[in-house]
């Protein structure tokens, strides 16, 4: 029975292909979401790629059921993997209220922050004169679906505050934003 497709071997395949697909369509999120969940996902689609080939090579009737049990563990380990890094990501966003920073105790210069809660980074350039925002340039905002947020710099300036109302359609980001910001004018309290 060797080098025979059959019906399991082609659940197999089935997994492998539907493991490689889902991995392909979230390459687009390399940079938004921790790599760990990447390694995870990559290290499921190679093991059930060799498992499926080790099941058609030595006869997959003898294989399936480990073959497929494998394969549940890999996939339920990288569901685990982002549930993990969500929920983390989630309890980060979560903490981030209060962004008040007394602009009167910032000496004058430009200040660079940063906020990083894994698939949301922010890093700004905050200049001061005066005890007044002069500029806040986004440098790299790394988000999915986070870009409306960008806005608020420009907010920050004309209101003179970090406190600023958060973006509705990009809540998170817009938190993440403030928080670089926040970060930035700390470094120049006198």
């Amino acid at each position: 029975m060797k080098n025979k497709i059959t019906v399991k071997s082609i659940i197999c395949l089935i997994l492998f292909l539907g493991g490689l697909i889902y991995g392909l369509l979230n390459l687009k999120l390399i940079g938004h979401r921790p790599p760990v969940i990447f390694i995870t996902l990559g290290l499921a689609v190679i093991g059930l790629a060799v498992l499926f080939f080790i099941s058609i090579k030595n006869g997959n009737e003898r294989y399936f059921k480990k073959v497929v049990m494998v394969a549940v563990i890999l996939l339920a380990a990288y569901g685990i993997t982002e549930m993990v890094c969500n929920e983390k990501y989630q309890e980060q966003v979560a903490a981030m209220q209060d962004w008040n920073v007394d602009l009167n105790s910032v000496a004058d210069g430009v200040y660079t922050g940063e906020s990083d809660v894994g698939y949301i980074k922010a890093v700004v350039e905050v200049e001061v004169k005066d005890h007044k925002l002069v500029r806040v340039d986004l440098l790299k905002h790394v988000n999915e679906h986070g870009g409306p947020a960008e806005i608020i710099v420009e907010n920050m300036v004309e209101e003179q505050t970090v406190d600023v109302d958060a973006v509705s359609s990009a809540t998170n980001s817009s938190k993440v934003i403030k928080t670089a910001v926040k970060n930035a004018l700390l470094q120049g309290i006198k």
